[in-house]
C-alpha cells in the first residue's frame, strides 16, 4: 500500500471538498440512511427467564473431538471423516445425527450451528443494531493487517463497523444510485454478447465458460470503481486477467485450507501461508495500480475544473466522504473488485445452468424479457423491476444451489435456543441451507420452479423467509447485494434476449472454498435467437 498512500494522501485532501459539491444531493445525506444503525443500544434481554431454565452449554449434543485439537483430524490428515471440497455434506451429516443444535470444536474454536430456520430468525431478532461477526476470511484479515491495509467491512465490528458501513452504503445500497452504473453494466454485458459469437465453435458451443463470467465480472468491476476497461474479455488464459482470476480463487482456496491445518503442522501452514500472501500480493498489487491512476484522473479533472457530475460517480463518492480514510477508500473499491468472482459469477453460472436444463422455463423468462426490454437492448432500473419471472429464477437456483452455507453471528447477551443456553460471546453458526431441497418446506423440492416465489401463481407458497438468505439479513446483509443483482440481472437478460441456452455439461456440483463455487468447467451452447 506505500505507493498508493503517497500519492493518494496529498491527491485526496486536494480533491475530497471539491468532489462532495459536485454529488447529488442524494449521495451527500449519508446520515439520514437507514437510521437503525445510528444507535448502539443494547438488545432486550426478555429471554433471560428461558435462558435460566435451559439446560446447560456443556449439555449441546455434538461430535466429541480430542484436547486442543477438537474433531479436526475429522477433516485433514490420514484418517479423515469428511473432504473440506464437500463440506457442505460434514455440516448435513451433523445436523442428521445430532439434530437442529449442535456444538463443535474445530481446533481452537468452538462453535454452536443452528439448522433450524426459526432458531436462525430468533439469532436475526436477537443480533442488535451493530451485529457482531467472525472475519470472514481471517487469514485475508491478518494478511492486510500485516501489509498496513484497512482491514475492511467484513472484518470490523462496533462501532470502527458501523462508522464504515454508513459511510460508503448510499452508493452501494439504494437502487436507485446503484442504476448510476448501469451504462458501464449493459455496455460490458453487450461485449459479452460479441465474445460468446466470437469465441463459440460450430456447435455453438463455449467450454470452459466459468472463465468468460470472470471476466465479465472483472471487466464490469473495474468500470464501475475506476471507469476504465480493463481489457479482460479479449485476453486468452495465458494472460493478467487469468492470473487475477487464479489468484483470487487461490487466495479463497488456501484460506479454506488453513482453516483446517493441524496445530503442529509448522511446516504445512508456513508454505500455505506463503502461497496466501503471494496470491493476495499479485491480486492487490494490480488493484493499487488501478487506484492510483484512477486517483490521478480525479485530480487532474478537479486542476481543469472538469470533474462533471456523474463521472468517476463511484470513487468520487468515496472520496467526499470524510469519515473514509484512504485506506478504507482504497479497500472497498478493491474488495468490490474481488467480491464479484467469489458470489457473482458462481451465481450466475448457475442460474444459466438451471435454464439450460430446464427449457421450458428458458422460454418463460424469454417472452418477459421481450416483453420490456427495448429494441436497443438498453436495460434500465424500469425494466429490471418489472423482471420478476427471471428474478424468480435466480432465487430457484440460489435455492438448489446453496453457496453460503453458514452465517456467523456473535452475541453480545445470553440466549436460550432450542431449549439450551447459548452464553454472550458464543459463535453461532446458522446453515438453514440444509432444508433447501426438504419436502417439508418446498413441495417437489428437486424440480427448477420459480413459480414458486411468485405471488399469484398455483405454486406459490409462503416459504420460511429464513432458509433461502444468500445474501444475509439485517444489518449486516452482504453491501454488495444492489450491485451483484443488478450485474446478474442485467446480463441475464441480454443472454437470453440474444441465446437459447444449453449446456452439454451433467452432473454440475459445488465445492467449499470459505463460500461455494462450482467444482468443475461448465460449457454452455448457445443458439442465436431470430
Amino acid at each position: 500500500m506505500k505507493g498508493f498512500k503517497r500519492r493518494s494522501m496529498h491527491d485526496i485532501l486536494l480533491v475530497r471538498r471539491y468532489v462532495y459539491h459536485r454529488l447529488p444531493k442524494c449521495l451527500r445525506k449519508r446520515s439520514t440512511y437507514i437510521a437503525s444503525l445510528d444507535s448502539p443500544e443494547a438488545v432486550e434481554s426478555s429471554h433471560t427467564l428461558s435462558y435460566d431454565r435451559a439446560k446447560p452449554f456443556r449439555d449441546i449434543p455434538g461430535p466429541k473431538g480430542w484436547p486442543f485439537i477438537g474433531t479436526l483430524l475429522q477433516y485433514t490428515g490420514p484418517l479423515k471423516t469428511y473432504d473440506i471440497d464437500n463440506y457442505q455434506s460434514a455440516l448435513e451429516s451433523r445436523w442428521k445425527q445430532y439434530g437442529p443444535v449442535v456444538k463443535e470444536t474445530i481446533g481452537n474454536r468452538t462453535h454452536v450451528r443452528l439448522f433450524d430456520p426459526d432458531h436462525v430468525k430468533i439469532v436475526y431478532q436477537h443480533e442488535g443494531v451493530w451485529p457482531k461477526i467472525v472475519p470472514i476470511l481471517e487469514s485475508s484479515r491478518k494478511y492486510r493487517e500485516t501489509k498496513g491495509m484497512s482491514p475492511g467491512l467484513g472484518n470490523i465490528n462496533g462501532k470502527e463497523w458501523n462508522t464504515m458501513r454508513k459511510a460508503i452504503q448510499v452508493v452501494m445500497m439504494r437502487p436507485r444510485d446503484v442504476a448510476n452504473f448501469l451504462p458501464f453494466v449493459n455496455e460490458v454485458a453487450d461485449d459479452v454478447l460479441n465474445e460468446i459469437n466470437a469465441r463459440k465453435d460450430p456447435n455453438g458451443n463455449v467450454e470452459h465458460f466459468n472463465s468468460l463470467a470472470g471476466r465479465w465480472n472483472l471487466e464490469t468491476a473495474g468500470m464501475i470503481c475506476f471507469e476504465r476497461r480493463l481489457g479482460a474479455l479479449k485476453e486468452g488464459l495465458d494472460s493478467h486477467s487469468q492470473r487475477l482470476l487464479q489468484a483470487n480463487h487461490d487466495i479463497f482456496d488456501l484460506s479454506t485450507k488453513l482453516m483446517f491445518v493441524l496445530p503442529w503442522d509448522f511446516i504445512t501452514r508456513r508454505r500455505l501461508s506463503k502461497l496466501h500472501y503471494a496470491a493476495e500480493d499479485y491480486f492487490y498489487s494490480d488493484g493499487r495500480e488501478l487506484m492510483n491512476t484512477a486517483v490521478s484522473q480525479i485530480k487532474d479533472l478537479v486542476d481543469k475544473d472538469e470533474l462533471r457530475d456523474g463521472k468517476f460517480m463511484f470513487l468520487s463518492y468515496l472520496l467526499s466522504n470524510t469519515n473514509l480514510n484512504n485506506k478504507d477508500i482504497s479497500i472497498t473499491a478493491l474488495t468490490l473488485l474481488a467480491d464479484g468472482l467469489n458470489a457473482t459469477v458462481p451465481a450466475l453460472l448457475l442460474a444459466m445452468y438451471c435454464l439450460a436444463k430446464n427449457p421450458e422455463k428458458q422460454e418463460k423468462a424469454f417472452d418477459e424479457i421481450r416483453q420490456h426490454i427495448p429494441e436497443d437492448g438498453y436495460i434500465t432500473l424500469d425494466v429490471l423491476n418489472k423482471l420478476s419471472y427471471l428474478k424468480a429464477c435466480f432465487k430457484e437456483s440460489f435455492r438448489l444451489y446453496p453457496l453460503n452455507l453458514d452465517v456467523k453471528r456473535i452475541l453480545d447477551t445470553n440466549i436460550a435456543i432450542g431449549g439450551y443456553q447459548i452464553p454472550a460471546g458464543t459463535v453461532i453458526e446458522m446453515c438453514s441451507f440444509v432444508h433447501q431441497w426438504s419436502p417439508e418446506y418446498f413441495d417437489d423440492p428437486m424440480e427448477f420452479r420459480p413459480e414458486r416465489w411468485l405471488r399469484g401463481s398455483k405454486y406459490f407458497r409462503n416459504h420460511h423467509p429464513f432458509i433461502v438468505i444468500p445474501f444475509s439479513h439485517g444489518p449486516r446483509m452482504c453491501i454488495g447485494r444492489r450491485i451483484a443483482e443488478q450485474d446478474m440481472y442485467v446480463m441475464m437478460a441480454k443472454l437470453l434476449n440474444t441465446f437459447r441456452i444449453a449446456s452439454p455439461t451433467d452432473g454440475l456440483g459445488l465445492k467449499f472454498q470459505i463460500i461455494q463455487t462450482l467444482d468443475a468447467p461448465v460449457t454452455f451452447t448457445f443458439e442465436q435467437r431470430r
